[in-house]
């Protein structure tokens, strides 16, 4: 594998980060949906908003065109998933799990209102 200083040395471009991309219907009503998440939030405008937590941003941009896929989703890596998950019942919101899989993780799931998944997982707990 080629170190940084050596990519660079090529002039090829790092990926240095990926912010997702929601489509949403009503802009207001996902920032307040992800601050009950535990985001903070902020706006480009009316239209376009940004969800933050950690080092995760999501952009929540609304759209009516039919031609934007309605639906995303994202994965994050959290570090445990049975806190975030209770917290997140805590603040009035569906969780699914999460539960265990035999691959070492434990991992649950967020559905938005406009049906964009989150998924969450935690590496599972040594017993």
């Amino acid at each position: 594998m080629a170190t940084d200083k050596q990519v660079a040395a090529r002039g090829v471009v790092r990926v240095v980060g990926v912010e997702p991309i929601f489509a949403v219907t009503d802009v207001a009503r996902s920032v307040a949906h992800y601050e009950r998440l535990g985001f903070t939030t902020s706006h480009h405008d009316a239209t376009y908003a940004f969800a933050h937590r950690d080092r995760l941003t999501i952009h929540l941009a609304q759209t009516d065109s039919p031609g934007i896929a309605r639906t995303g989703s994202i994965y994050m890596h959290v570090d445990d998933a049975d806190r975030l998950a209770t917290a997140w019942r805590q603040a009035g919101v569906e969780v699914v799990g999460p539960e265990d899989f035999d691959y070492g993780k434990r991992e649950g799931s967020h559905t938005d209102p406009d049906g964009n998944l989150i998924r969450f997982g935690s590496p599972l707990q040594q017993r």
